[in-house]
């Protein structure tokens, strides 16, 4: 049985966890078992009850906090944490209940201040300048007063511990025959510091008074100066805790649906948090990215030990999700998001290289092919036309910047002519209304767009009397009828000098329907992180940042109705 670092938090309570391990430890003395098993009826010495929680019951909560009445290190409230409890000595009825719920008893404090019992300062009848007036007439007067027996055995000597003899009558004694020798030595180191006694003088040097007074003085100085850089080393400190608690962006932050959406690229809040309790049970024994150099070692098995190993993540889990989807939106880098989240770039670099492979994995059944029956009642009206209803697929490909490779080969493969630039080349389909319904493995940007569609699996979800709409460069009609489906493109002029009517009208026709595919890239590129040119460290990973793209894409409205 183990009680963790449970203690009673209320001062000078010695009742703890480690007291309850003690006594569960020991064998009972009537049942002859440890205490605390099935077989023991014994009660512990002591029980210990956790704070009311904030979600269930707050004001419960602050009310035992403000009865606990500890004081915080800025001075605050002080407020429990999730191993603070309080034991059943502090309630009426050993427990909280209905009638007596917050701890009163024995709470290390008094709430009602008491008067103070010390009595008044006893007024001083002699000021300091009629002290000096008495102390010149003994100066005047030294010479007929006797010297006092002094005892040299004793290392320090105080001046409180000489008794003066008592004087032969004189009449310079009689002028001051009411001054009390005694407290007039006291008096005059009392106001004057430290002293020292002389051999031939019972009274204390002036020279050595007024250098312990200097040396008082600078000691005051040099311990003020020290409070007033505790002081601010303490606000310092305050503000470093208050900035810990409340650092980095939090999806709690998350306030509208417009905020949402500019940020992750979900159409609304509620799905954002839908989307994320689809796929946070994949998080619970997944192993986080590690990079590519280091060796893969067995893991653990989970059915001896279900419980996650490794130490606590930086973020919780639905921040990391949020961190994934702001990368993939804004395009923006490990750095930015490192400083916005307050955790370093590699932890950036860690969360987003392992969540990518879980959304890509969850979420690509968003990006299926419907039924010929599904598309024909969500077929819109401009494809209701005689000869376009049969339409199921538009397709076209897209091509995403990449850096350069230091590779001559991958450089020369990457290569694009139509945009003069390394890219990534995809082919897409959607269907009438403008969702997704295939997104192919990216190729070389060298690689053409037949060669594409032949080698991608696009074939292999075409059924029977299918219709595919292209562009004018896709020459796939042989391959089609393979498949028993038909090809829908503008017609081209090979050697033709002008355009007939029926040319003209089917080359109108097939582009305003061929747009869609056009305004679902553009869709699909308002994710920043392919829309500008990609980091050649996340080419390994572009199959999966697409299919997440595109399946956040099937979120929205019909591009069509």
């Amino acid at each position: 049985m183990g009680f963790g670092h449970r203690n009673c938090v209320v001062l000078g309570c010695p009742n703890s966890g480690q007291r309850l391990g003690k006594w569960a430890a020991k064998t009972c003395e009537h049942h002859g078992c440890k205490n605390g098993a099935s077989m023991c009826d014994c009660q512990p010495p002591f029980k210990l009850f956790p704070f009311p929680t904030e979600k269930k019951n707050p004001e419960r909560r602050l009310q035992w906090a403000k009865n606990i009445s500890r004081n915080s290190l800025n001075g605050a409230l002080w407020m429990p944490n999730k191993d603070s409890r309080v034991c059943n000595l502090h309630f009426v009825d050993g427990e909280p209940t209905a009638e007596n719920p917050d701890p009163t008893l024995q709470l290390g404090h008094s709430k009602k201040t008491r008067a103070s019992k010390r009595p008044p300062p006893t007024p001083r009848d002699n000021s300091l300048a009629v002290r000096s007036r008495k102390r010149a007439k003994l100066d005047t007067s030294s010479d007929e007063i006797p010297v006092p027996v002094l005892d040299h055995s004793a290392d320090n000597l105080a001046c409180d511990d000489v008794e003066l003899q008592d004087p032969e009558p004189s009449t310079s004694v009689n002028d001051c025959v009411d001054i009390d020798r005694a407290s007039v030595i006291h008096d005059h180191c009392y106001v004057y510091g430290w002293y020292e006694i002389n051999e031939n003088s019972n009274f204390c040097m002036n020279t050595c008074c007024l250098k312990s007074r200097q040396d008082k003085d600078k000691k005051i100085v040099e311990l003020s100066e020290k409070i007033q850089e505790l002081s601010e080393k303490v606000k310092l400190l305050e503000v470093q805790i208050v900035a810990k608690q409340d650092k980095g962006l939090k999806h709690s932050d998350l306030r509208n649906d417009q905020t949402v959406n500019l940020l992750t690229g979900i159409p609304s809040k509620p799905a954002f948090h839908k989307l994320f309790d689809s796929v946070k049970g994949s998080i619970k024994k997944v192993r986080y990215w590690s990079g590519p150099k280091k060796t893969s070692r067995k893991g653990r098995n989970f059915r001896k030990s279900p419980k996650k190993f490794g130490p606590n993540r930086a973020l919780s889990q639905k921040d990391e999700f949020l961190l994934t989807l702001m990368k993939l939106r804004l395009g923006s880098t490990n750095a930015d998001l490192a400083q916005r989240f307050g955790i370093s770039r590699s932890t950036v670099s860690t969360i987003f290289n392992t969540w990518v492979k879980i959304l890509a994995n969850e979420l690509k059944c968003l990006i299926y092919n419907p039924s010929m029956e599904v598309v024909k009642k969500t077929l819109p009206k401009k494809f209701k036309k005689p000869g376009y209803c049969k339409v199921r697929h538009i397709i076209d490909c897209t091509e995403i910047f990449i850096e350069t490779p230091s590779n001559p080969v991958i450089r020369a493969s990457t290569w694009s002519d139509y945009k003069h630039h390394n890219t990534a080349k995809i082919l897409v389909s959607i269907t009438p209304n403008g969702a997704f319904n295939f997104i192919s493995e990216a190729w070389g940007g060298r690689t053409s767009d037949v060669h594409l569609t032949r080698e991608s699996e696009f074939y292999n979800i075409l059924e029977p009397y299918d219709a595919v709409m292209a562009d004018r460069g896709f020459t796939i009609a042989e391959d089609l009828l393979l498949h028993r489906a038909d090809l829908f493109i503008p017609p081209g002029k090979r050697g033709q000098e002008q355009f007939t009517k029926a040319d003209v009208q089917k080359t109108k026709t097939v582009a305003n329907l061929r747009i869609f595919v056009e305004q679902a890239i553009r869709r699909l590129k308002t994710f920043r992180i392919i829309k500008n040119e990609l980091p050649i460290s996340l080419i390994g990973n572009l199959d999966n940042i697409i299919i997440v793209c595109a399946a956040l894409c099937n979120l929205y409205k019909p591009l069509c109705k």
